[in-house]
């Protein structure tokens, strides 16, 4: 009987570790292919220092709310030899994740990337602020104006406006906005070199410099693809004549400049009045001849393309057309003729907005 009783416990003990060791596989199996999120939640957010061991890095994960059993999470890092592997960095965990592909995005480096857009024609200013508002960078240039900024970066420049390449930069957590500047400077070389080193011959344009103004001038006059190159040849062939170029966006910029120092797109004048469009200053081409001294916007690859080949054109003059384009003319009167063209257009939108409340 001693003996059928000691048979029976050494069974039931026998079976208890099978049953363990089967429990435990389906809880270990369950935690290597289960999601780490449960149903309906949101991405989890995870930041991993630089220099964290494993076990650490395991806890980390934890509390940041996946489901995640800390010390299976460390173990299966040991068994695959990631355990030392893993990158510092800001990760983002989803609903897709399991155990092991956690551990394989950790090791790749996999993390989030952030997207700083700066559209063309925006300013300098504009390209600071943008950088300034950016919550994901490291912001190490606040409270320096443009000329600090130039030293703190040590460019060789002379002013900060029209040398930034209007992008959209990809960076991740910890990124300086001086990382980002120094990029954004050297890619903007990098288009001028280029466009310069194949420029048409002939032209009225002594460097490159010159090359990046009158870039940016175009880029303001038009937001038309197709447009570029002829207002390019418009501005080259009164270039080349001693004509005035006689374009607002200059002025408009000076008249900016004046007021503000820094010239910020979003609070820059929309209309010139009559006593601006007279006043004196070195971005008035009404009342200068030739390009003014700086450029007044960062211009696009295309607009870059666009003064180092123009159209060849017989055209002096355009204006809008009313309609988003621009009517070019090859002769004053011709010019004249757009102009009332265009006024009377703009007065009966007028009239009609005024018939239907402004609406």
């Amino acid at each position: 009987m001693k003996r059928m009783i000691g048979y029976l416990a050494v069974w039931l003990s026998v079976m208890g570790l099978l049953l363990a060791l089967v429990l435990g596989y389906q809880t270990v199996g369950r935690g290597l292919t289960e999601s780490l999120l449960a149903p309906g939640s949101t991405a989890v957010h995870l930041v991993i220092p630089p220099g964290m061991d494993a076990r650490r890095i395991a806890e980390l994960v934890d509390a940041s709310g996946a489901r995640l059993n800390p010390a299976l999470f460390y173990w299966v890092a040991r068994l695959r030899g990631q355990a030392r592997a893993i990158k510092a960095g800001e990760y983002e965990i989803t609903s897709k994740d399991t155990l092991p592909g956690l551990l394989d995005r950790l090791v790749a480096g996999d993390v989030i990337h952030y997207r700083l857009t700066i559209p063309e024609g925006d300013t300098a200013q504009d390209f600071l602020n943008a950088l300034a508002a950016d919550p994901h960078l490291k912001h190490t240039l606040e409270g320096l104006d443009h000329t600090q900024i130039i030293a703190a970066l040590k460019l060789p420049l002379s002013h900060l406006e029209g040398q930034l390449f209007p992008d959209t930069y990809v960076f991740t957590g910890g990124t300086t906005d001086r990382q980002i500047l120094l990029a954004a400077y050297h890619s903007m070389q990098s288009h001028l070199d280029a466009v310069w080193a194949t420029r048409a011959p002939d032209l009225p344009l002594k460097t490159p410099e010159d090359a990046l103004i009158l870039a940016s001038i175009v880029e303001k006059e038009t937001g038309i693809a197709d447009e570029r190159a002829k207002v390019a040849g418009v501005f080259i062939n009164r270039l080349n004549r001693g004509m005035r170029l006689q374009t607002d966006p200059t002025v408009i910029y000076g008249v900016a400049k004046i007021k503000q120092g820094a010239v910020d797109e979003s609070t820059a004048p929309r209309s010139l009045t009559q006593t601006e469009l007279r006043q004196d200053t070195p971005y008035n081409t009404y009342t200068r001849v030739g390009l003014p001294p700086t450029p007044i916007a960062l211009p696009s690859e295309a607009a870059l393309k666009a003064v180092t080949h123009p159209d060849q054109t017989d055209a002096l003059y355009f204006v809008a057309n009313g309609t988003g384009g621009h009517t070019f003319s090859r002769t004053l009167q011709g010019h004249n003729q757009a102009v009332q063209q265009w006024r009377k257009l703009e007065s009966s939108r007028s009239d009609s907005s005024a018939a239907s409340g402004g609406k």
